[in-house]
């Protein structure tokens, strides 16, 4: 069962690290839209992201709650924007910048760790918690006729819907696009054979493969 809530005793640490975030945007933003403007969008991020927390969803499987928990900041900094004028390529632009930085220090032999046998049986039992949980995913492991040496096949994803539930519709297009940076660092090629709707989606990922950037995202992720 999801709970809601359960950030609400946590909002000092919460708003420290969201802080920290806000100012790495405040940098950014400045540089687009003046400090100005940017001065109002990081001041009303901050409520916006107090008003949130208590609905934050919370998983057990631990896999998932630094997704929720960083996509809940960036929920708030978007909503600022959008109170402004501001389109959410903007957005995104700017957080695949963030990505790319934090990444590039991610050592590409992790690639290798992944795709293992051992990091299966972990990412397969945090897929079946998940499941129960209600984020419906599946690990599947290639087998030597497949083109892919693993594949996460999401039937419902907790992600979707909880951008949903805040109303940031058009940012779901968009909300895989971290996958598209992390997994080429790491050295592994990424494809999604199905586009992302009510939440379903397909991961296949390949160790030294190459991958292929979805035309919603090719604006973002350098091929």
């Amino acid at each position: 069962m999801i709970k809601t809530g359960y950030y609400t005793n946590q909002q000092d640490k919460l708003v420290k690290q969201f802080k920290k975030l806000l100012n790495r945007y405040e940098v950014e933003l400045s540089a687009l839209y003046g400090e100005a403007l940017t001065e109002k969008i990081i001041t009303d991020a901050m409520p916006l992201y107090v008003e949130l927390i208590p609905r934050i969803p919370y998983y057990e499987t631990p896999l998932y709650r630094p997704i929720i928990l960083l996509n809940a900041q960036l929920v708030a900094i978007l909503k600022a924007m959008k109170k402004h004028g501001k389109p959410v390529e903007d957005f995104v632009k700017i957080q695949a910048k963030f990505f790319k930085e934090e990444y590039s220090k991610v050592p590409s032999i992790m690639g290798r760790v992944y795709v293992s046998k051992f990091a299966g049986k972990f990412l397969s039992k945090m897929a079946k918690q998940g499941t129960a949980e209600g984020w419906e995913a599946e690990f599947v492991r290639g087998s030597i006729t497949d083109d892919f040496d693993v594949s996460i096949v999401t039937k419902k994803c907790g992600l979707v819907e909880y951008l949903e539930s805040e109303g940031m519709t058009d940012l779901i297009n968009y909300c895989n696009f971290s996958d598209f940076i992390m997994f080429p660092a790491m050295n592994i090629g990424l494809r999604q054979p199905s586009t992302i709707a009510q939440g379903k989606c397909v991961y296949c990922m390949k160790y030294r493969g190459k991958s292929e950037i979805p035309v919603s995202l090719s604006e973002f992720v350098a091929v």
